[in-house]
């Protein structure tokens, strides 16, 4: 499973005809709007029918998730470049944290069917994915912001970036916080070469 995935990265789980549930962002902006409104007029109508609950309290926070799940149709130019994509998933976030609510949607797409009763469960796996390694590499090393796209420095980046995640993680000077270390390690070298030599 990827949280982003590219055409020619879709097409190549296609043809080893494997099953993917994939977050739609920003950087897929036609099929990110064509996912919403399809829910959207669902909505509208008063048609969702919630297919996964889920709720959880502590520390001062209150979570529901709710997950909807819809047969995909999308416009005839995105079905061409997406062949595979057979469902959408929306992800409705209810948080309250110390008083305050906020909602969240998050989209989906997947090669499996609508009625499929794990697109919930492996939709709880891409957030642990998430909220691992790419929520470190997205919001600490800012990796969706990237616009780098020429030859291979696509992959040399990210190959650079987990390497310096992987440093932050192991280090054990400092704060515990790897937005932390990185912010000191450019303003200090000292403090960079300890990071990189122990």
């Amino acid at each position: 499973m990827q949280c982003t995935v590219s055409v020619r990265r879709w097409r190549k789980f296609r043809i080893k005809k494997a099953h993917v549930v994939v977050q739609v962002k920003h950087n897929q902006l036609k099929l990110r709007e064509a996912v919403q409104s399809q829910f959207q007029a669902v909505f509208d109508a008063g048609k969702e029918k919630v297919v996964v609950e889920h709720k959880e309290t502590g520390h001062e926070r209150k979570e529901e998730r709710y997950v909807f799940q819809l047969k995909a149709k999308l416009p005839e130019e995105l079905t061409e470049k997406w062949p595979t994509i057979r469902s959408i998933i929306a992800v409705e976030r209810h948080r309250t944290i110390n008083g305050k609510g906020t909602v969240d949607t998050s989209y989906y797409v997947s090669s499996m069917s609508p009625k499929h009763k794990l697109l919930g469960h492996y939709i709880r796996q891409l957030w642990r994915i998430e909220n691992g390694q790419y929520y470190v590499l997205d919001v600490v090393l800012n990796e969706d912001a990237s616009r780098i796209a020429t030859g291979y420095a696509v992959e040399n980046m990210a190959l650079f970036r987990r390497f310096i995640m992987n440093i932050l993680k192991q280090s054990e000077c400092g704060s515990p916080s790897q937005h932390n270390k990185l912010k000191r390690a450019s303003w200090n070298d000292d403090y960079r070469a300890q990071l990189f030599f122990g």
